[in-house]
Protein backbone atom coordinates (compact mmCIF):
# COMPACT_ATOMS: atom_id res chain seq x y z
CA UNK A 1 0.00 0.00 0.00
CA UNK A 2 0.96 3.43 -1.13
CA UNK A 3 0.28 6.99 0.33
CA UNK A 4 -0.36 10.15 -0.63
CA UNK A 5 -3.59 12.38 -1.67
CA UNK A 6 -6.83 10.45 -2.70
CA UNK A 7 -10.11 10.72 -4.08
CA UNK A 8 -12.92 8.16 -4.44
CA UNK A 9 -12.29 4.75 -6.84
CA UNK A 10 -13.20 5.02 -10.80
CA UNK A 11 -12.81 1.98 -12.05
CA UNK A 12 -12.58 0.89 -15.67
CA UNK A 13 -15.88 0.38 -17.29
CA UNK A 14 -16.63 -2.40 -19.26
CA UNK A 15 -17.39 -1.57 -22.94
CA UNK A 16 -19.71 -3.27 -24.71
CA UNK A 17 -19.39 -4.32 -28.02
CA UNK A 18 -22.64 -4.59 -28.97
CA UNK A 19 -25.84 -4.84 -27.53
CA UNK A 20 -25.82 -8.79 -26.52
CA UNK A 21 -22.66 -7.89 -25.01
CA UNK A 22 -24.72 -5.32 -22.99
CA UNK A 23 -27.25 -7.79 -21.97
CA UNK A 24 -24.57 -10.12 -20.66
CA UNK A 25 -24.09 -12.97 -23.92
CA UNK A 26 -21.03 -14.38 -24.18
CA UNK A 27 -21.78 -14.27 -28.25
CA UNK A 28 -24.05 -13.78 -30.98
CA UNK A 29 -24.60 -15.24 -34.09
CA UNK A 30 -25.47 -13.67 -37.51
CA UNK A 31 -26.47 -14.28 -40.91
CA UNK A 32 -24.73 -12.90 -43.52
CA UNK A 33 -24.89 -12.67 -47.13
CA UNK A 34 -25.80 -16.68 -46.86
CA UNK A 35 -23.13 -16.89 -44.69
CA UNK A 36 -22.48 -17.79 -40.85
CA UNK A 37 -20.06 -15.07 -38.63
CA UNK A 38 -19.29 -14.93 -35.51
CA UNK A 39 -20.35 -11.71 -34.12
CA UNK A 40 -18.01 -11.53 -31.07
CA UNK A 41 -17.74 -9.63 -28.04
CA UNK A 42 -14.61 -6.98 -26.14
CA UNK A 43 -13.77 -6.03 -23.20
CA UNK A 44 -11.58 -3.73 -21.98
CA UNK A 45 -9.02 -4.85 -19.30
CA UNK A 46 -9.65 -2.95 -15.89
CA UNK A 47 -6.83 -1.77 -13.50
CA UNK A 48 -6.57 -3.54 -10.57
CA UNK A 49 -5.40 -0.35 -8.94
CA UNK A 50 -8.11 0.74 -6.11
CA UNK A 51 -7.20 4.42 -5.27
CA UNK A 52 -8.91 6.07 -1.94
CA UNK A 53 -9.23 9.74 -1.24
CA UNK A 54 -9.44 12.07 1.34
CA UNK A 55 -11.54 14.63 1.45
CA UNK A 56 -13.90 12.26 0.34
CA UNK A 57 -16.04 12.95 -2.70
CA UNK A 58 -19.18 15.40 -1.74
CA UNK A 59 -17.62 16.23 1.38
CA UNK A 60 -18.64 19.75 2.30
CA UNK A 61 -16.57 19.89 5.84
CA UNK A 62 -12.90 20.78 4.45
CA UNK A 63 -11.16 23.83 5.85
CA UNK A 64 -8.92 26.45 3.40
CA UNK A 65 -6.13 24.54 5.48
CA UNK A 66 -7.28 21.51 4.07
CA UNK A 67 -4.35 18.59 3.10
CA UNK A 68 -5.16 15.84 0.41
CA UNK A 69 -4.43 12.46 1.11
CA UNK A 70 -4.88 8.95 -0.96
CA UNK A 71 -4.19 5.50 -0.88
CA UNK A 72 -3.31 2.80 -2.75
CA UNK A 73 -3.77 -0.55 -3.38
CA UNK A 74 -2.74 -3.07 -6.19
CA UNK A 75 -0.76 -0.62 -7.87
CA UNK A 76 2.06 2.24 -7.53
CA UNK A 77 0.81 6.03 -7.28
CA UNK A 78 1.58 7.59 -10.48
CA UNK A 79 0.30 11.30 -10.58
CA UNK A 80 -1.80 13.94 -8.66
CA UNK A 81 -3.40 17.09 -9.28
CA UNK A 82 -5.89 19.15 -7.70
CA UNK A 83 -8.33 21.77 -9.27
CA UNK A 84 -10.42 24.66 -8.37
CA UNK A 85 -14.12 25.07 -9.62
CA UNK A 86 -13.05 26.60 -12.93
CA UNK A 87 -10.55 24.00 -13.90
CA UNK A 88 -7.25 25.77 -12.60
CA UNK A 89 -4.34 23.95 -11.34
CA UNK A 90 -4.30 24.67 -7.42
CA UNK A 91 0.16 24.97 -6.69
CA UNK A 92 1.27 22.86 -3.90
CA UNK A 93 3.71 19.86 -2.42
CA UNK A 94 4.10 17.05 -0.59
CA UNK A 95 4.18 17.87 3.27
CA UNK A 96 7.83 17.56 4.08
CA UNK A 97 6.96 14.15 6.33
CA UNK A 98 5.38 12.82 3.00
CA UNK A 99 1.52 11.90 4.08
CA UNK A 100 -0.45 14.41 2.37
CA UNK A 101 0.11 17.45 -0.11
CA UNK A 102 -0.22 20.30 1.07
CA UNK A 103 -1.42 23.40 -0.80
CA UNK A 104 0.83 26.01 -1.24
CA UNK A 105 -1.85 28.75 -0.15
CA UNK A 106 -5.01 28.36 1.55
CA UNK A 107 -7.62 27.70 -0.13
CA UNK A 108 -10.76 29.65 -0.63
CA UNK A 109 -13.39 29.53 1.54
CA UNK A 110 -16.88 28.10 -0.15
CA UNK A 111 -14.06 26.90 -2.79
CA UNK A 112 -14.92 23.79 -4.83
CA UNK A 113 -12.13 22.04 -5.70
CA UNK A 114 -11.21 18.34 -7.38
CA UNK A 115 -8.84 16.21 -6.77
CA UNK A 116 -7.27 13.75 -9.27
CA UNK A 117 -5.15 10.84 -8.48
CA UNK A 118 -3.65 8.44 -11.09
CA UNK A 119 -2.22 4.92 -9.84
CA UNK A 120 -1.09 1.58 -12.31
CA UNK A 121 -1.27 -1.74 -11.53
CA UNK A 122 1.70 -4.29 -11.95
CA UNK A 123 0.04 -5.00 -15.90
CA UNK A 124 0.23 -1.33 -16.04
CA UNK A 125 -2.74 -0.63 -16.48
CA UNK A 126 -4.13 2.53 -14.95
CA UNK A 127 -6.66 3.71 -12.55
CA UNK A 128 -7.80 7.12 -12.25
CA UNK A 129 -9.73 8.57 -9.02
CA UNK A 130 -11.30 11.98 -8.41
CA UNK A 131 -13.19 13.76 -5.07
CA UNK A 132 -14.84 16.69 -5.95
CA UNK A 133 -15.59 18.89 -2.05
CA UNK A 134 -16.38 21.82 -0.84
CA UNK A 135 -14.84 24.30 1.51
CA UNK A 136 -16.79 25.42 4.71
CA UNK A 137 -17.70 29.13 4.74
CA UNK A 138 -15.14 31.53 6.36
CA UNK A 139 -15.39 31.00 10.45
CA UNK A 140 -15.96 34.10 12.65
CA UNK A 141 -13.73 32.91 15.30
CA UNK A 142 -10.25 33.32 13.84
CA UNK A 143 -7.14 33.60 15.69
CA UNK A 144 -4.28 36.11 14.56
CA UNK A 145 -0.67 36.14 15.15
CA UNK A 146 2.17 38.47 15.97
CA UNK A 147 5.25 38.07 13.83
CA UNK A 148 8.67 38.44 14.71
CA UNK A 149 10.29 37.05 11.62
CA UNK A 150 12.78 38.61 9.62
CA UNK A 151 11.50 41.11 6.58
CA UNK A 152 11.39 39.41 3.34
CA UNK A 153 14.75 39.45 1.22
CA UNK A 154 16.57 40.80 4.25
CA UNK A 155 20.08 39.75 5.68
CA UNK A 156 20.17 38.86 9.42
CA UNK A 157 22.74 37.96 11.91
CA UNK A 158 23.78 34.54 12.80
CA UNK A 159 22.02 33.98 15.41
CA UNK A 160 18.08 35.09 13.76
CA UNK A 161 15.62 32.90 16.00
CA UNK A 162 11.88 32.33 14.16
CA UNK A 163 9.03 33.63 16.49
CA UNK A 164 5.49 34.33 16.48
CA UNK A 165 2.97 34.55 19.64
CA UNK A 166 -0.94 33.60 18.62
CA UNK A 167 -2.76 36.38 19.80
CA UNK A 168 -4.86 36.22 22.89
CA UNK A 169 -5.21 32.57 22.37
CA UNK A 170 -3.35 29.34 23.73
CA UNK A 171 -3.43 26.46 21.60
CA UNK A 172 -4.31 23.09 23.55
CA UNK A 173 -1.26 20.58 23.94
CA UNK A 174 -3.74 18.04 21.87
CA UNK A 175 -3.55 20.84 19.15
CA UNK A 176 -0.03 21.56 19.20
CA UNK A 177 1.29 18.43 17.27
CA UNK A 178 -1.13 19.28 14.53
CA UNK A 179 0.01 23.44 14.39
CA UNK A 180 3.74 22.33 14.18
CA UNK A 181 3.71 20.44 10.86
CA UNK A 182 2.08 23.40 9.51
CA UNK A 183 5.04 25.60 10.16
CA UNK A 184 7.75 24.86 7.27
CA UNK A 185 10.91 25.97 7.44
CA UNK A 186 13.34 25.63 4.63
CA UNK A 187 17.07 26.37 4.53
CA UNK A 188 20.35 25.98 1.87
CA UNK A 189 22.53 24.52 2.83
CA UNK A 190 20.05 22.29 5.17
CA UNK A 191 20.32 22.85 8.68
CA UNK A 192 18.72 20.34 11.70
CA UNK A 193 16.16 22.46 13.25
CA UNK A 194 13.16 22.71 15.50
CA UNK A 195 10.20 24.32 17.00
CA UNK A 196 10.15 25.04 20.06
CA UNK A 197 6.78 25.54 22.87
CA UNK A 198 7.02 28.05 25.31
CA UNK A 199 3.65 28.62 26.18
CA UNK A 200 0.59 27.93 24.06
CA UNK A 201 0.72 30.91 22.53
CA UNK A 202 4.70 31.66 22.23
CA UNK A 203 6.45 29.42 19.36
CA UNK A 204 10.44 30.34 18.16
CA UNK A 205 12.35 28.38 15.90
CA UNK A 206 16.29 27.60 15.78
CA UNK A 207 18.93 25.50 14.11
CA UNK A 208 21.32 23.38 16.05
CA UNK A 209 24.34 25.68 16.11
CA UNK A 210 24.23 29.26 14.50
CA UNK A 211 22.79 29.23 11.06
CA UNK A 212 25.90 28.95 8.56
CA UNK A 213 26.98 32.17 6.86
CA UNK A 214 24.88 32.95 3.60
CA UNK A 215 22.54 30.32 4.55
CA UNK A 216 19.18 31.15 2.32
CA UNK A 217 15.89 31.05 4.57
CA UNK A 218 12.34 30.09 3.59
CA UNK A 219 9.46 30.14 5.70
CA UNK A 220 5.90 29.25 5.46
CA UNK A 221 3.62 29.56 8.67
CA UNK A 222 0.75 27.88 7.42
CA UNK A 223 -1.78 28.81 9.68
CA UNK A 224 -4.52 29.99 7.30
CA UNK A 225 -8.18 28.13 8.00
CA UNK A 226 -6.04 25.71 10.15
CA UNK A 227 -8.24 24.44 13.12
CA UNK A 228 -6.69 25.26 16.40
CA UNK A 229 -9.23 23.92 18.34
CA UNK A 230 -12.27 25.12 20.73
CA UNK A 231 -13.68 26.41 17.60
CA UNK A 232 -11.25 28.33 16.49
CA UNK A 233 -9.10 28.74 13.10
CA UNK A 234 -6.03 30.65 11.65
CA UNK A 235 -6.65 33.83 10.30
CA UNK A 236 -3.72 33.38 8.22
CA UNK A 237 -0.63 32.24 6.49
CA UNK A 238 2.65 34.03 6.86
CA UNK A 239 5.53 33.69 4.88
CA UNK A 240 9.20 35.22 4.33
CA UNK A 241 12.21 34.50 2.60
CA UNK A 242 15.76 35.54 4.05
CA UNK A 243 19.54 35.12 4.06
CA UNK A 244 22.09 34.97 6.58
CA UNK A 245 25.21 37.31 6.45
CA UNK A 246 28.68 36.26 5.18
CA UNK A 247 29.86 37.24 8.29
CA UNK A 248 29.38 35.93 11.99
CA UNK A 249 29.28 38.76 14.75
CA UNK A 250 29.06 37.79 18.04
CA UNK A 251 28.47 40.28 21.25
CA UNK A 252 30.33 39.29 24.62
CA UNK A 253 29.27 41.05 28.25
CA UNK A 254 31.07 39.38 30.84
CA UNK A 255 29.47 41.21 34.39
CA UNK A 256 32.58 40.40 36.51
CA UNK A 257 35.16 41.88 34.03
CA UNK A 258 32.12 44.60 33.25
CA UNK A 259 33.53 44.55 29.96
CA UNK A 260 32.38 43.51 26.15
CA UNK A 261 33.88 41.68 23.54
CA UNK A 262 32.85 42.24 19.93
CA UNK A 263 33.70 39.41 17.51
CA UNK A 264 33.90 38.96 14.36
CA UNK A 265 34.00 35.54 12.39
CA UNK A 266 35.81 34.70 15.48
CA UNK A 267 38.00 36.88 16.18
CA UNK A 268 37.93 39.91 18.44
CA UNK A 269 37.78 43.25 16.91
CA UNK A 270 36.67 45.79 19.77
CA UNK A 271 36.86 45.69 23.69
CA UNK A 272 34.26 47.96 25.49
CA UNK A 273 33.85 48.91 29.14
CA UNK A 274 30.25 48.45 30.11
CA UNK A 275 28.06 49.22 32.97
CA UNK A 276 24.95 46.79 34.07
CA UNK A 277 22.21 46.97 35.78
CA UNK A 278 22.23 47.97 39.55
CA UNK A 279 23.25 44.99 41.92
CA UNK A 280 21.24 46.32 44.53
CA UNK A 281 17.14 46.85 44.07
CA UNK A 282 16.18 50.47 42.11
CA UNK A 283 12.78 51.24 44.06
CA UNK A 284 12.20 47.52 45.61
CA UNK A 285 12.86 45.97 41.96
CA UNK A 286 15.49 43.96 40.97
CA UNK A 287 17.45 46.35 37.98
CA UNK A 288 20.03 43.45 37.44
CA UNK A 289 20.82 42.99 33.69
CA UNK A 290 19.66 39.26 32.41
CA UNK A 291 22.54 36.61 31.93
CA UNK A 292 21.95 34.25 29.07
CA UNK A 293 22.21 34.77 24.93
CA UNK A 294 19.59 37.16 23.55
CA UNK A 295 19.46 38.50 20.03
CA UNK A 296 19.40 42.14 18.92
CA UNK A 297 15.93 42.30 18.23
CA UNK A 298 15.97 46.08 16.98
CA UNK A 299 18.58 49.10 15.90
CA UNK A 300 17.51 52.57 16.75
CA UNK A 301 19.81 55.58 16.39
CA UNK A 302 17.72 57.79 18.41
CA UNK A 303 14.70 56.88 21.10
CA UNK A 304 12.82 57.73 24.04
CA UNK A 305 12.90 55.28 26.76
CA UNK A 306 9.78 55.78 29.30
CA UNK A 307 9.30 53.33 32.21
CA UNK A 308 6.77 53.35 34.35
CA UNK A 309 8.52 51.10 36.81
CA UNK A 310 11.22 53.31 37.87
CA UNK A 311 8.97 56.49 36.71
CA UNK A 312 11.39 58.26 34.35
CA UNK A 313 11.50 59.53 30.36
CA UNK A 314 14.91 59.45 29.20
CA UNK A 315 16.51 60.20 25.50
CA UNK A 316 18.76 57.76 24.20
CA UNK A 317 20.92 57.10 21.37
CA UNK A 318 22.30 53.75 19.84
CA UNK A 319 19.67 51.82 21.35
CA UNK A 320 19.95 47.90 20.68
CA UNK A 321 16.72 46.05 21.90
CA UNK A 322 17.67 42.73 23.62
CA UNK A 323 14.58 41.99 25.37
CA UNK A 324 10.69 42.77 25.18
CA UNK A 325 10.65 44.30 28.71
CA UNK A 326 13.13 46.93 27.74
CA UNK A 327 16.53 45.86 28.76
CA UNK A 328 19.06 47.46 25.60
CA UNK A 329 22.35 48.01 24.68
CA UNK A 330 22.48 52.19 24.62
CA UNK A 331 25.11 54.97 24.79
CA UNK A 332 24.98 56.37 28.23
CA UNK A 333 27.30 59.48 28.99
CA UNK A 334 25.76 59.81 32.28
CA UNK A 335 27.54 57.20 32.94
CA UNK A 336 30.91 57.62 32.10
CA UNK A 337 31.84 57.24 35.67
CA UNK A 338 30.60 53.83 35.87
CA UNK A 339 32.00 52.13 32.79
CA UNK A 340 34.46 48.80 32.82
CA UNK A 341 34.16 49.48 37.21
CA UNK A 342 30.60 49.23 38.88
CA UNK A 343 27.00 48.58 37.73
CA UNK A 344 24.07 50.94 38.71
CA UNK A 345 21.48 50.95 35.51
CA UNK A 346 17.72 50.00 35.31
CA UNK A 347 19.14 46.71 33.45
CA UNK A 348 20.18 48.17 30.53
CA UNK A 349 23.95 47.57 29.64
CA UNK A 350 25.52 51.07 29.15
CA UNK A 351 28.16 51.90 27.06
CA UNK A 352 29.67 55.37 25.76
CA UNK A 353 27.90 57.23 22.69
CA UNK A 354 31.06 56.55 21.05
CA UNK A 355 31.18 53.15 21.30
CA UNK A 356 27.27 52.75 21.00
CA UNK A 357 27.34 54.02 17.71
CA UNK A 358 30.25 51.72 16.87
CA UNK A 359 28.20 48.61 18.01
CA UNK A 360 25.04 50.37 16.08
CA UNK A 361 26.74 49.98 13.00
CA UNK A 362 28.70 46.66 13.75
CA UNK A 363 25.60 44.23 14.78
CA UNK A 364 22.63 43.25 12.32
CA UNK A 365 19.18 41.76 13.25
CA UNK A 366 19.95 38.51 14.55
CA UNK A 367 23.00 38.66 15.98
CA UNK A 368 24.13 36.96 19.63
CA UNK A 369 24.64 38.74 22.26
CA UNK A 370 26.07 36.77 25.33
CA UNK A 371 25.46 38.07 28.97
CA UNK A 372 26.94 36.29 31.20
CA UNK A 373 27.40 36.25 35.63
CA UNK A 374 24.66 38.85 36.48
CA UNK A 375 23.45 36.17 38.62
CA UNK A 376 19.81 36.47 37.29
CA UNK A 377 18.62 34.31 33.83
CA UNK A 378 16.73 35.82 31.11
CA UNK A 379 13.18 34.79 30.77
CA UNK A 380 12.19 32.30 28.13
CA UNK A 381 10.48 34.20 25.59
CA UNK A 382 11.57 37.74 26.99
CA UNK A 383 13.16 38.35 23.41
CA UNK A 384 14.18 35.95 21.29
CA UNK A 385 15.66 33.24 23.96
CA UNK A 386 16.04 29.57 22.70
CA UNK A 387 19.80 30.49 22.06
CA UNK A 388 19.64 30.33 26.19
CA UNK A 389 18.47 26.56 26.32
CA UNK A 390 20.94 23.79 25.20
CA UNK A 391 19.60 21.71 22.17
CA UNK A 392 18.07 18.85 23.74
CA UNK A 393 16.11 21.14 25.87
CA UNK A 394 15.17 23.43 23.26
CA UNK A 395 13.96 20.04 21.07
CA UNK A 396 12.54 18.62 23.50
CA UNK A 397 9.62 21.55 23.44
CA UNK A 398 8.41 20.30 20.16
CA UNK A 399 5.65 18.52 19.73
CA UNK A 400 6.39 16.43 16.68
CA UNK A 401 10.01 15.07 18.38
Amino acid sequence: MSFGRSSLTRRGALVAAGSAAALGLAAACTKENGTISDGGSSEEPQSAAKVTITPADGSADATAATEIAWTVEDGEFQEFALTDASGNAVDGAMHPDGTTWVPASPLEWEGVYTATVKAADAAGLVAEATSTFTVIASPGDRVSIENYLPGQDSTVGQGAILAFRFSDYEVAEDMRASVERRLFVTSEPAQEGSWHWITGRALEYRPKEYWQPGTQVTVRLGLGGLALGDGKYGEFDQETSFATDSEARLLEADNDTKQMRAYLDGAIVQTIPISLGSDEPIDGNDARSFSGTMTIMSREESSTFVSDLYDYETDVKWAMRLTFSGQFIHGAPWAADRLGRSNGSHGCINVSDEMGEWIYNFVRWGDPVVVTNTGIDVPQGDGFTGWSLDWDTFKAGSYLE
